[in-house]
């Protein structure tokens, strides 16, 4: 199926569009700024037609599923690597931030952050241009909501990984624009709100066929809550929740596992989900450079030993014995244990090995991953390509809403029915028994937090659910073994967030670093 942010007809579109949107930011002086450059095509001859706006619009989709986006660092290196799910195996300047032996310096750390920042800047010339173009009115309000959208998801994802950021809603213009100061945390929250809120009034619930990958109502009120829900406005997350899953567009699957494979790319518990593209010849750039690979390349990053050429993570022992706490309806182990973790069980298979054949000595006995591996291949690199995979990544599905529903139900207003519903309908889903009645808020606040381990683990939000519920700290303080690997500590004050790049640092001298870095 053609999706639209990946189809070839767009690949010139995505380069040309870095280059109107950051043609600012490529001189460095007033007097630069007013020499002609014959080779280059203006700004003032862009944002003229509707065909303009689509072209810069892809332009802001566009950081999503490179490699320095969730193509890769963003995708695990940044993200998985983080929690206490996974354990890392120690590489330098690869697996740094898993291991907390993070520097400033860190390519990877500065990658993640330029394409979100890519996706904002961009976005900001969308929101500043494309009012004044005329074109077809309904087209441009959704083309508005969508740089609404990506520019609030992009803002959610740097304040929730660095925290310390800057907020920049304009285009940046000239060199002194680019000196701004980070912002207090609320204020970025304001506008992330406002964003996803502007979003929400202007996108459609859903897109043609060869449109899948755009943002929906859906995406934008899905985000919404989650923006009240990480600043604990319950009330007001459990609303915006509630629309989604009384909207009746999105429906759990039947199998589990089908989030996760290439062949049920974009089913009906989707609600956002990155279009991945299957690519042997392109570059590892970020956005805007020729031809960048849009595959899904963190696969090698955290398939198993001697199925990668990286050095990979395994699964941390708490994690097999909570899928293990409980049996199905029927007495059998929970069908997400298999869909999501590797261990030596009868009949388990690592990509195309018996799993008792591919390991020995300790290896045999660690948990590995196995969520959004494509055991048609041999390996993680068969047959070759980092970026083979089209594996899409699906950021917000329907099961994660329902469990957010029922943590901000719960926190609002208790463990009412509501609470019990949204629980169980997930669990159902899996064979799982429903949980039982009668228990007190922090019961069920545990069971949810559980319950999310479950359903979404090495899904990516891990660490960020440890971050907001207070305790990512206290989890690594008391529990040195989760990093057994390689030994990191946990520093408390510093490892909740990741170090702003030195370059920013060193060129901006109204940037302050994040503590301990």
């Amino acid at each position: 199926m053609q999706k639209f942010i990946y189809s070839n007809k767009y690949r010139f579109v995505i380069s040309l569009s870095l280059i109107l949107v950051l043609f600012p930011l490529s001189y460095c002086s007033d007097e630069v700024l007013d020499i002609n450059d014959p080779n280059r095509l203006s700004p003032d001859l862009f944002w003229k037609t509707a065909e303009d706006a689509e072209k810069a619009l892809v332009g802001v989709y566009s950081p999503l599923t490179t490699i320095p986006g969730w193509g890769r660092m963003l995708g695990a290196i940044l993200t998985i690597q983080r929690s206490d799910i996974v354990n890392t195996f120690p590489q330098p300047a690869v697996n740094d931030v898993g291991t907390f032996n993070v520097v400033a310096t860190d390519g990877r750390v500065n990658e993640g952050w330029g394409e979100l920042n890519a996706i904002v800047a961009r976005a900001n010339q969308v929101l500043a241009n494309v009012p004044e173009i005329e074109m077809d009115e309904n087209r441009k309000a959704e083309i508005i909501g969508e740089a609404h959208f990506l520019r609030g998801f992009a803002h959610f994802y740097l304040l929730n990984m660095w925290g310390n950021i800057p907020l920049i809603t304009e285009p940046v213009n000239k060199t002194e624009d680019l000196f701004v100061e980070q912002a207090d945390q609320s204020t970025v929250w304001e506008s992330i709100k406002s964003d996803f809120q502007e979003a929400q009034s202007r996108l459609p619930e859903s897109w043609a066929a060869e449109e899948l990958g755009r943002a929906t109502w859906g995406a934008a009120t899905a985000m919404l809550g989650k923006a009240h829900l990480y600043t604990q406005n319950w009330t007001e997350a459990a609303t915006e929740f509630k629309k989604v899953i009384d909207s009746d567009l999105y429906q759990l699957v039947s199998n589990y596992q089908d989030n996760f494979l290439p062949e049920t790319n974009n089913n009906t518990e989707s609600i956002f989900e990155l279009q991945y593209e299957s690519s042997s010849d392109g570059n590892w750039g970020p956005s805007g450079t020729p031809n960048p690979q849009r595959g899904q390349a963190w696969e090698p990053d955290i398939a198993p030993k001697g199925y990668t050429s990286q050095k990979s993570v395994s699964v941390n022992q708490w994690v097999y014995d909570l899928f293990m706490k409980e049996k199905t309806t029927e007495g059998e182990t929970d069908p997400r244990a298999y869909a999501t973790i590797l261990w030596n069980y009868p009949g388990a298979k690592v990509y195309q090995d018996d799993f008792s054949d591919a390991f020995n000595g300790d290896d045999l006995n660690k948990i590995w991953v196995r969520k959004y591996l494509n055991f048609e291949r041999t390996s993680s690199l068969t047959p070759g390509s980092w970026s083979y995979s089209a594996n899409n990544r699906r950021v917000i599905r329907l099961a994660d809403v329902l469990l957010m529903y029922a943590e901000a139900e719960n926190e609002a207003n208790g463990p009412g029915q509501a609470v019990y519903d949204a629980i169980n309908q997930v669990r159902a889903r899996a064979n799982m028994p429903a949980i039982p009645e009668g228990l007190s808020q922090d019961e069920i606040r545990q069971k949810i937090r559980d319950e999310r381990v479950l359903e979404l683990a090495l899904e990516g939000d891990r660490f960020l659910d440890l971050l907001r519920w207070g305790i990512a700290a206290d989890v690594f303080e008391e529990h040195p073994e989760y990093r057994s690997n390689s030994g990191g500590v946990f520093q408390r004050g510093t490892h909740e967030y990741l170090p702003i790049p030195q370059n920013d640092i060193d060129t901006n001298p109204k940037f302050e670093q994040n503590p301990g870095y």
